[in-house]
């Protein structure tokens, strides 16, 4: 009963609680931030001038042929295309039941359907639910993608796939890993099968297995095979694309000058933070695991704290646009921290350390090969972006948060987290409805966000 129950019903209280607060936001700000942007150009589009294109939007069109579905409603405004943010997190949640309920093996409903709740109200992706920025619709596609990828129903897979990039060019490296990690998966099914042995016993990162692959032409050309036969369509999406950005010169669209692509290793280190705070029950059930392997491997302990001084000392980069917007929260954390005390940066080494020893344990018990793709598209969505952005953490941090390993007995952590999030989006909200900030060139008071 519990297999149709939640998801009914947690969608329908998603929306039941957030509508007032979408109505209240509304009222006491019409346009936020870049919704200047994206409302004018959605408006654009849901009124059928395909011809007007605003050169400061950096994505590909996704959110706005989205707002197409308005048309027959009638709802062509600002309010009608917020409302579809919010939909889509109603939607998320839904997907975020299903996808965590097949992660835990489908017997545990009850905790699958409190993870995806909370995954729902996770603050910063929470507050984008009720305005109009691709966040929101972009993680559906996602979700829909690896929803589908997990079912290996590739080609309904790969449509979400395709839709997923319209909506932020960045999502095509999530479509990279499911291809890497399928791909992985075969040569390493075939390499058992091949040796007579599990696939969980095959060592995949060792040497000696990669050679064994290498030069086993047989087991390379059936693996090549059947790697093409699943992951074809995913192909056709990721070679264009790699063709576009050869031709484009940019993986944006406009304002090419602001996005400019460049190594920035602390964001790595930013995300682990991010993870971290926001993970509470990841963190709370990986502490005394991540503390005891910190305690016995000293010597790669002290490797990477030198790793991470280099890091920091030669590879903090500061984008304009974090120093000059005091509308949003990472502004006064890093001018009152990181800007105002030379040292502060250094201190935090030990904590990105330790929160990312923390990510780490939280995969342990997942497959190599899913270990090996996440954080190699962690890497190349997060460390080529020079703006610290809040936003750019959520996909990443859904997914791994998706994978982490709950404790079946107790779910006291992860009640601990909903309340955290409840708390911490309170505080939002009231921060953003009573704190004004006047800008001169704009005539209605600005507001902060996440």
């Amino acid at each position: 009963m519990q297999k149709h129950f939640w998801p009914v019903l947690l969608p329908i209280l998603f929306l039941a609680y957030s509508l007032p607060l979408f109505l209240r936001v509304y009222a006491t700000a019409p346009t936020v931030i870049d919704e200047e942007f994206h409302l004018r150009q959605g408006l654009h589009f849901c009124n059928k001038r395909f011809d007007v294109w605003d050169p400061k939007i950096t994505t590909f069109p996704g959110l706005y042929l989205a707002s197409l579905i308005l048309i027959p409603f009638g709802a062509c405004s600002a309010l009608g295309l917020r409302c579809i943010s919010l939909v889509a997190a109603a939607l998320n949640v839904l997907l975020l039941y299903k996808i965590r309920r097949r992660l835990l093996g489908g017997a545990h409903g009850q905790l699958a359907a409190l993870d995806a709740f909370t995954l729902g109200a996770l603050p910063p992706l929470y507050f984008f639910s009720h305005l109009y920025y691709t966040d929101t619709l972009s993680l559906t596609t996602i979700l829909l993608f690896y929803y589908y990828w997990h079912k290996e129903s590739h080609l309904q897979a790969a449509v979400f796939a395709a839709a997923s990039v319209l909506m932020r060019q960045t999502n095509v490296v999530w479509v990279g890993m499911c291809f890497g990690i399928t791909a992985l998966d075969v040569l390493t099914g075939n390499y058992a099968r091949s040796k007579g042995i599990k696939r969980q016993h095959v060592e995949l990162l060792n040497p000696k297995t990669l050679l064994d692959i290498l030069t086993s032409y047989r087991l390379l050309g059936r693996s090549i095979w059947q790697i093409l036969r699943k992951g074809c369509y995913y192909l056709i999406i990721i070679l264009p694309f790699l063709f576009f950005v050869f031709l484009n010169g940019s993986i944006v669209i406009g304002d090419k000058r602001a996005h400019e692509a460049t190594i920035h290793v602390p964001q790595l280190f930013y995300f682990s933070i991010f993870a971290l705070f926001f993970g509470v029950s990841n963190t709370l059930h990986e502490l005394r695991p991540t503390l005891h392997w910190l305690s016995r491997d000293k010597l790669i302990v002290l490797f990477l704290l030198g790793t991470g001084i280099l890091a920091v000392k030669w590879n903090t980069l500061i984008h304009p646009y974090l120093l000059a917007d005091n509308r949003h929260y990472i502004f006064y954390i890093w001018n009152r921290f990181y800007g105002r005390y030379e040292w502060f940066k250094y201190a935090m080494v030990p904590v990105y350390v330790f929160a990312l020893a923390l990510l780490h344990s939280g995969l342990r018990h997942m497959r190599t090969s899913f270990k090996l793709m996440f954080w190699i598209a962690v890497f190349l969505v997060l460390c080529f972006q020079r703006l610290l952005e809040l936003r750019y953490f959520l996909i990443p941090f859904v997914l791994y948060r998706l994978h982490t390993q709950p404790l079946i007995k107790s779910r006291w952590a992860e009640w601990v987290e909903l309340g955290c999030y409840v708390v911490l989006n309170a505080l939002t909200f009231y921060i953003f409805f009573t704190r004004e900030i006047r800008w001169e060139n704009f005539k209605e008071p600005q507001r902060i966000i996440w």
